[in-house]
């Protein structure tokens, strides 16, 4: 039996690898328009790879709109409103090689920038339909680890919420779940009581 050669293409031995996108290359892309044909549909950077989100369910919709409007109106009442502000969207840049579009966040009304910091970032939201295990698996430790301070996951099969508080060393020291019957107050605002069944 004798060894078939193969043409040289230039690769190196160790044969292809990938190519990973900063979140850098990421900002040079939407600037550009790449995903414009797209539409609506969203896409994250995780370590480097580009992931397109799945479709919004009218639940999904729903109750992140719903909580987002909830924490909006505690900022109004308690006189916030000129220190944080609510977004339905936009995208955090978790490292230099991640980025996430979460369903909702409250940031610094003074932020600036194409892409959000960690450090402008006082709460994250995420409304989970089929995203569940990686919103609280995969994700939650990324956000962690970037520093966000507070993490929120709607689980909407089951209406319950999720809380993530603290991170230290990269992993959250505090982590909650409330039901539809209870209030919850945001760590940036804890004079908030922000009922749940308004939510669910």
């Amino acid at each position: 039996m004798s060894a078939t050669s193969l043409p040289d293409d230039g690769f190196a031995e160790q044969g292809l690898s990938d190519f990973l996108l900063t979140v850098d290359d990421l900002e040079t892309m939407v600037r550009a328009g790449v995903f414009a044909r797209d539409g609506d549909r969203r896409v994250e950077l995780v370590e480097g790879r580009l992931v397109r989100m799945p479709s919004e369910s009218v639940l999904h919709s729903r109750y992140s709109a719903r909580l987002n409007r909830a924490v909006d109106r505690a900022i109004e009442q308690l006189g916030l409103d000129q220190r944080f502000e609510v977004l339905n969207g936009g995208t955090v840049r978790i490292s230099e090689t991640s980025a996430f579009d979460p369903d909702g966040a409250v940031i610094a009304r003074d932020a600036e920038g194409f892409f959000l910091r960690p450090d402008q970032v006082f709460l994250v939201i995420e409304s989970s339909l089929s995203t569940l295990r990686r919103d609280l698996g995969a994700k939650s430790h990324a956000y962690a680890a970037a520093g966000v301070p507070e993490y929120w996951v709607i689980d909407v099969k089951s209406a319950r919420l999720h809380v993530f508080r603290a991170p230290v060393d990269g992993a959250w020291s505090d982590s909650l779940v409330f039901g539809a019957a209870d209030r919850v107050s945001p760590l940036f605002a804890p004079g908030a009581e922000i009922a749940l069944e308004t939510v669910f």
